[in-house]
């Protein structure tokens, strides 16, 4: 019969068991830490890019002020300045096509002249109103470019500017 000593340890069963268990935790622990790592980094990074193009739709629309739309470049790429150097940025103002909303068919409504007259009428005012809105509308959307891992990531916003001074045509 076996009995307790006081200056027994432990086996060495016991000893790689509690080994075993402290290196799943600290495995767990390192797992966690380093996502909170990466999830601090990807927030650090998209403030930052969230930023730089909030600051780029602000240069662009001081640039865009008080001129008429075909004054400015529709394409335009550069490069930020440090400490920003790893960030690239685009810029695209493109022409938005608003569809002919008119009221279609062919101008037989069997009511008379006076439908068919109101019909064309009608269609040629949504194609005016369609041309002009096309005119007066652009979309520009700002790009934040940045290199990660083999690829590229992008980031890009976009709004739509209204030139209120555009002269509307009443004719064709």
């Amino acid at each position: 019969m076996k009995t307790f000593r006081p200056g027994a340890g432990f086996t060495l069963l016991e000893t790689v068991i509690a080994l075993a268990i402290m290196t799943v935790a600290f495995s767990a622990i390192l797992m966690v830490e380093s996502a909170s790592l990466s999830t601090a980094e990807k927030a650090r990074r998209m403030n930052t890019v969230s930023m730089l193009a909030k600051n780029l739709m602000a240069e662009t629309e001081l640039k865009m002020e008080g001129k008429k739309f075909n004054e400015l470049k529709e394409e335009e790429a550069g490069e930020f300045k440090a400490p920003f150097e790893e960030y690239t940025w685009k810029r695209k103002i493109k022409e938005i096509k608003f569809p002919n909303l008119g009221v279609g068919g062919s101008g037989k409504s069997g009511e008379g002249d006076d439908a068919g007259g109101m019909n064309a009428a009608a269609e040629k005012l949504a194609k005016l109103m369609a041309t002009n809105l096309s005119k007066a509308v652009r979309e520009v959307t700002v790009s934040v470019v940045w290199k990660k891992g083999g690829g590229e990531q992008s980031f890009s916003v976009s709004t739509y500017w209204v030139n209120l001074n555009h002269e509307f045509q009443l004719t064709e």
